[in-house]
């Protein structure tokens, strides 16, 4: 590991089923961090475009009017989107781990994309198993990208919410000899 350095945890809504207004705060977010001197910001999980409470609170029938919102709002590889994150991370010299919805071909999954500093893409991965309803809206991984990346700030890895809970999830990452963890949850209302 290098050198002591600032690290943040993003705790802010994004603007809920808003991908580009989402975007423009984050990237707010990530200046603000900078102008702090922060060297790596977190945020949470399916931060873009906000996390799906309301399939918690009612039955599945109850929020399909929802989903194609949520599928037009979630971040497509290569997009605009991804270029705009990507820029910001190499205008404010910072590692970016970004907690998204990812459209792959039309089925989601609850992503982790890690930014570096010079605003190259040093992973992306997909939530192993969504946890419980989340299954209603999102596909699994396959385990392939639960990976430990060497970066200018040491090892970092990260995993979403309850894959922390899973003992071969975390032994994953031990077994990569990971330094730095990201560990990402949703945004609590």
């Amino acid at each position: 590991m290098t050198a002591p350095f600032k690290a943040a945890a993003v705790q802010a809504s994004p603007v809920f089923l808003d991908l580009d207004a989402s975007v423009d705060k984050a990237i707010r977010l990530i200046e603000e961090a900078a102008a702090k001197g922060v060297k790596l910001i977190a945020f949470p999980e399916t931060y873009l475009p906000g996390y799906p409470w309301y399939i918690w609170l009612d039955a599945t029938a109850m929020y399909m009017p929802l989903v194609p919102r949520y599928v037009a709002n979630s971040i497509q590889e290569g997009s605009e989107q991804d270029k705009r994150l990507a820029q910001a991370a190499k205008d404010n010299d910072m590692h970016v781990v970004m907690g998204l919805s990812w459209n792959v071909n039309g089925t989601l999954y609850m992503g982790q994309w890690h930014y570096g500093p010079d605003g190259e893409m040093i992973s992306r991965r997909r939530k192993l198993k969504p946890t419980h309803v989340e299954r209603t809206v999102f596909g699994e991984g396959d385990g392939s990208d639960m990976s430990v990346h060497d970066t200018n700030l040491g090892r970092v890895g990260a995993l979403c919410c309850w894959e922390h809970i899973q003992p071969l999830n975390k032994y994953a990452m031990y077994s990569q000899n990971e330094q730095i963890h990201v560990a990402a949850w949703p945004s609590f209302s």
